[in-house]
């Protein structure tokens, strides 16, 4: 298990940062995004907790308002398990596309209730 975070994410710098560590989560468990995106290749899953537009691959393309926007790759990992609380949009408005993906499943909740649900269906199996 490894956590990346991107730079970003959350309503302000180090936002995201502050979440894990109130989740008991070691700092140094933490790696960086320019660190892990060649990892996700290789990654079995991807487990994404309410992001949008910062795993959102349109921004490798050259239009539009996340153009050039570095992310997370977890699109490249072999499923990819997303937990958000709808399919809206991020703050750039776009659509992201690996929610419509074929390896993406979809978890529709709260981060943590759904968060706790995996964990215990995983420790039940």
């Amino acid at each position: 298990m490894k956590y990346a975070i991107h730079p970003v994410a959350g309503r302000m710098p180090g936002h995201m940062n502050v979440l894990l560590a109130e989740a008991n989560v070691p700092y140094e468990q933490l790696i960086e995004m320019d660190e892990i995106n060649s990892e996700f290749p290789e990654a079995d899953v991807a487990l994404v907790i309410g992001a949008n537009d910062t795993t959102n691959p349109a921004a490798r393309t050259d239009e539009g308002p996340l153009a050039g926007m570095p992310i997370l790759d977890v699109d490249m990992a072999r499923t990819v398990v997303v937990i958000k609380r709808s399919l809206s949009v991020g703050y750039a408005g776009v659509d992201n596309d690996v929610f419509y993906m074929d390896k993406t499943m979809m978890l529709f909740g709260d981060g943590k209730k759904m968060m706790t649900e995996l964990n215990n269906a995983i420790k039940e199996s």
